[in-house]
């Protein structure tokens, strides 16, 4: 079993920090052949366009070798077993980026494989993406200390939620999340007051004086059938005009897309000048540079 990021629990501080610092010396350098004759499997059971785009040129940006992998053309789509096909690619691959529905699926891939296992998406946890927002959040704020910047997230406790109170807690970051009570379970479990992470229902005590407001869709994939009762709960959370007014004077909106406009966030939001949802786009180039490198090194 190979060392991999299935959660950024699997991080310490001073390793999320030195992949940060290697986040900024690819987003300079722009592609480093460091890696020539290694290849990466990338294993999508879900639709993709950022995330595996951005692996997909980081790894050949890198020097090496992206092989995407569609499930239906492997024996898994038959019934082969995660352990049997974790052991083949551990032959054939240097390393595989994974996202699926599924959280177990991963943990099980990692335990059976020789090679380090990648989390780009599962149920659980979306710990590449945050790894490329906490960069893009010390980019724009520059010279600014991290964990002097005031984070709130406001929507559903999903993936992208849960990865992002992990990472501020291990940070020590300044973080409030801010939902419904029925949808903040598993944020709460993460949630410790006395190290500036905080829970809220209240939109008005989240956004006053954040300089840094998230959000993400309110149904994920494969909830789709929540989607109506998810639309009426959530309906409060929307990010609008007049709530980033409440926010610092250099306070920024934050989405990991695609965005479902008229939702989570008002279309003046996100075309506003405050919104970075580029930014964040495009570092997540150099995130996955970063990240692969790490592992590959």
């Amino acid at each position: 079993m190979s060392r991999s990021l299935i959660s950024i629990d699997d991080l310490t501080e001073k390793e999320i920090l030195k992949i940060l610092a290697k986040i900024a010396y690819f987003k300079k350098k722009k592609k480093v052949a460091k890696h020539l004759g290694k290849s990466v499997g990338l294993l999508f059971e879900k639709f993709s366009t950022r995330t595996r785009l951005s692996f997909e040129s980081a790894i050949a940006k890198l020097g090496a070798n992206p092989i995407f992998i569609n499930k239906q053309d492997t024996q898994l789509s038959r019934g082969e077993s995660i352990a049997e096909t974790a052991r083949m690619f551990s032959f054939y691959l240097d390393a595989l980026v994974y996202r699926t529905d599924s959280h177990s699926k991963i943990s099980d891939f990692h335990k059976a494989s020789d090679i380090p296992i990648i989390n780009a998406l599962s149920d659980l946890e979306h710990p590449t993406q945050i790894i490329s927002d906490i960069f893009t959040i010390k980019e724009v704020f520059n010279k600014k200390n991290i964990r002097k910047i005031n984070i709130c997230y406001i929507g559903d406790a999903n993936n992208i939620a849960i990865s992002f109170a992990k990472i501020a807690k291990i940070l020590n970051l300044n973080f409030t999340f801010c939902c419904p009570k029925k949808y903040s379970k598993p944020i709460a479990n993460i949630i410790n007051e006395e190290i500036g992470l905080s829970l809220t229902t209240d939109t008005n005590k989240a956004f006053h004086n954040a300089d840094v407001i998230y959000t993400d869709v309110w149904t994920s994939m494969g909830m789709e059938k929540e989607n109506a009762i998810r639309l009426k709960d959530f309906k409060k959370y929307q990010v609008t005009k007049t709530l980033m007014q409440k926010t610092s004077n250099k306070s920024v909106f934050m989405h990991c897309l695609p965005a479902h406009i008229g939702e989570e966030v008002t279309l003046d939001v996100i075309n506003s000048d405050k919104s970075i949802v580029y930014q964040q786009a495009e570092n997540k180039l150099y995130s996955a540079m970063a990240i692969i490198d790490f592992f590959l090194s």
